[in-house]
This record gives C-alpha cells, structure tokens and sequence, in this order.
C-alpha cells in the first residue's frame, strides 16, 4: 500500500525530472526526505509492480521511424496462437484483445516507411486473417497523470 510520501514521489515522477546531476535529491528536497529515501521507495515500487516502467519516451516519427495501429479479425479460439505468432516480431511493441469484430490490435514500429510496409506484409502472410492497417493521420496527445 501506498503511503503519503510514496504518493508525492509519484506525483513528482509523473512530471518533468529535473535534467539536473542529482535529480532524486531536488525531488526529494521537495517533499522532504533524501535523495536515498527517493531511491530506495521508487525501487520497491518497481519490485512490487506499482511503477511497471519507468523512462523516457522519445518520439519515433521525430527520429525518422515509422509506426501504424492493426488490427485483425481472428476467431477467438486461435487468438491466442496468433498473438505468440506476432509477439516473436522484434518490431510488434503491443498488442491488445478487443471485443470487437476486429478482436486483436497490434502496434508496429519500424525505421522508415519501406521497412514498416515489408513488416506488414510479412505479418499479413503468416497470419492470413483479415488485416486493417490503421496509421496516424493526426496526433493528439493527451497528459495521464494520476492525482495521488
């Protein structure tokens, strides 16, 4: 269970850290303990499950990579089988059931367009069920943070 102080640290995690030498030492100036008390609670968080990653996240598009949203029209008795069958693609970074006519969602990255559009083919052909390729046509991003 999360306590107070555990609480304010994740709130401070989920803004900008401080490009800073020290950044767990101004976090914990903020709220009140050390900098060894900031990496001591965030570490049992990550052990226990509560921060599942922690990083960075850079933009691929920005950086020249190429990325799309598919989805597949799978009978639900093989949809396990074919998510083992897209999880062994180094390029498939989710992939996600839906209870939807299109029941099983992926998301594909790639270093430019040419290598995402063989990546799909290759992946409509060992799949073979039917296929909607869904790329970002506008981006709006969205803040999630947590009020702690």
């Amino acid at each position: 269970m999360l306590d107070e102080i555990d609480k304010k640290i994740l709130s401070e995690v989920q803004k900008d850290i401080p490009l800073v030498k020290e950044p767990f030492k101004e976090i914990g100036k903020k709220i009140g303990i050390d900098e060894e008390e900031v990496i001591r609670r965030l570490k049992n968080m990550i052990d226990t499950g509560i921060i599942r990653k922690f990083g960075l996240r850079i933009d691929s598009k920005k950086v020249g990579f190429a990325s799309t949203l598919v989805a597949f029209k799978v009978p639900w008795e093989k949809i396990d089988e074919v998510a083992e069958k897209l999880n062994k693609y180094e390029s498939v970074t989710h992939n996600y059931a839906r209870d939807h006519e299109f029941n099983l969602w992926i998301t594909v990255i790639e270093k430019d367009e040419e290598s995402l559009k063989k990546t799909l083919e290759k992946i409509r052909k060992e799949v073979g069920y039917e296929m909607i390729n869904l790329p970002v046509k506008r981006k709006f991003k969205i803040e999630v943070k947590f009020k702690l």
